[in-house]
């Protein structure tokens, strides 16, 4: 997602690949039952995120695993390049789309997503709902999207690598996101979710963690500070960050709904 914040604050962020049906019943698999989830799973998913200094380069890997009783199950993938205007071209400059290793090309088409508080998230192509807008929770985005075949009791892997433009504003703090929300559309939880930082040109103790050692406080910053907190993560190296999350569904756990990485701003002269 691209959004001002106060102080001019630009924020990047991608998100995973969420199931896309422009249908009245959101984003159910084509030609199966009336629901608010699909049918598949998302058994799992490894994000790998090189955060550099003007832009980060991110290697998503997501399982997926059909639950319908017969026969495949079909669906329309989309993975989300936020923007914030009609005009926006996004963040992403490159990506790579592989299902089951084989590299499929990816059709990048306008949408939108619709974010409430406590309920599983909509997402269609082409201009949305008007009861939806008038809620003021769509985001506009352009989705990249293939339509996969789920067979019955196999997994199904989808690659995305991707290169992304940081986000920053001008007190110099550049940020990069990730959301897990769009993946909330999947059948249940998610199972499981591994998270890896690297660093390049920049060390642990350069991001603003709440509660990091720096004695300046980052909401006092610019209003924008890492999430979640350093707590959470395994400091590998000063260089290199870990964190797996388990059996979460980001509709409900708000506090699992993105990766949120951020510098330290400079102090105005």
């Amino acid at each position: 997602m691209r959004f001002l914040l106060w102080l001019g604050l630009v924020a990047s962020a991608l998100g995973n690949d969420t199931g896309i049906n422009s249908g009245e019943y959101g984003p159910a698999p084509l030609g199966e039952f009336k629901g608010e989830e699909s049918v598949i799973r998302m058994v799992e998913e490894k994000i790998e995120i090189h955060f550099g200094k003007t832009q980060s380069e991110v290697a998503c890997r997501f399982v997926f695993r059909s639950g319908k009783a017969e026969g495949d199950a079909k669906q329309v993938v989309g993975f989300p390049d936020f923007i914030d205007t009609e005009t926006d071209t996004g963040t992403i400059t490159k990506l790579e789309t592989f299902i089951n290793g084989e590299k499929v090309e990816a059709k990048k088409q306008r949408g939108w997503f619709y974010t409430p508080d406590y309920e599983t998230p909509r997402s269609g192509l082409g201009e949305p709902p008007k009861e939806l807008v008038e809620q003021d929770k769509i985001t506009r985005a352009d989705f990249f999207t293939v339509e996969v075949v789920f067979p019955q009791g196999k997994d199904v892997i989808i690659e995305r690598r991707y290169t992304a433009d940081n986000g920053g504003n001008v007190m110099q703090s550049k940020t990069f996101s990730y959301t897990t929300f769009t993946g909330a559309v999947w059948k249940d939880t998610i199972g499981k979710a591994e998270f890896s930082v690297k660093l390049e040109g920049w060390t642990v103790n350069d991001l603003a963690f709440e509660d990091g050692p720096q004695k300046n406080r980052p909401r006092a910053q610019d209003g924008s500070w890492c999430s979640p907190n350093k707590a959470e993560w395994t400091v590998v190296s000063p260089t290199e960050l870990k964190m797996t999350w388990l059996d979460f569904e980001p509709a409900v756990h708000k506090t699992r709904r993105r990766i949120h990485l951020a510098t330290w701003s400079k102090p105005a002269p």
